[in-house]
């Protein structure tokens, strides 16, 4: 038993900062976190990415002791500290770099994808392009109004709309006098993104 255990410690220690990073990546984003399996292999990608930053560093750090000065020893303990101070730091990087779409948007100059890192087309539409939408509902009236918030999936969540009015059939606003709305997704049919940004 005292044999697995210490087999098991260092195992953890080596992978719990790719988990720390992804659970920091799927708590910050609208991404659906993926299975049990899906998550594991997140965080076995994000655990590489980690240790070949902390060997890189550890390198570095070396060479500069040597021809600079010194500040330490490089040992376990900094490993251990230095993995978890990038899992914390990948992870937020990857959170803004999922949330402003620079790096699809550099790969799709590239030709390389016509994908967005967005996690879907619902939520890409209202990422992409802040502007005034025009909600219409199950039973034919249109609110207009600014989204504050809205569902990361068409199905499930509410849209919270800023300064909402009702919209008439000729499309003159009637205000409802009130700052904020909160509608179910499910009450409504689609959206229309107006010009008025």
């Amino acid at each position: 038993m005292d044999d697995l255990v210490k087999e098991v410690i260092p195992l953890l220690q080596y992978l719990i900062p790719g988990f720390l990073a992804a659970w920091i990546f799927y708590s910050l984003t609208a991404f659906k976190r993926p299975d049990t399996f899906g998550q594991i292999v997140q965080a076995l990608i994000f655990t590489f990415v980690i240790q070949s930053l902390v060997v890189g560093l550890g390198a570095l750090m070396m060479v500069t002791g040597e021809r600079f000065f010194s500040v330490g020893s490089w040992d376990k303990t900094s490993e251990t500290l230095w993995s978890a101070v990038i899992a914390v730091l990948l992870g937020f990087v990857s959170c803004h770099v999922a949330r402003s779409d620079k790096l699809h948007s550099l790969l799709r100059q590239l030709k390389i994808t016509t994908q967005t890192s967005y996690p879907g087309e619902w939520y890409s539409a209202f990422s992409s392009r802040p502007r005034f939408v025009v909600l219409h509902l199950l039973d034919d009236k249109r609110l207009y109004g600014w989204p504050v918030e809205w569902p990361s999936a068409p199905t499930r969540g509410q849209f919270v709309i800023e300064n909402p009015s009702w919209l008439d059939s000729e499309g003159e606003e009637s205000q409802i006098g009130v700052e904020i709305i909160v509608i179910d997704a499910s009450n409504v049919q689609w959206v229309e993104f107006t010009q008025k940004e």
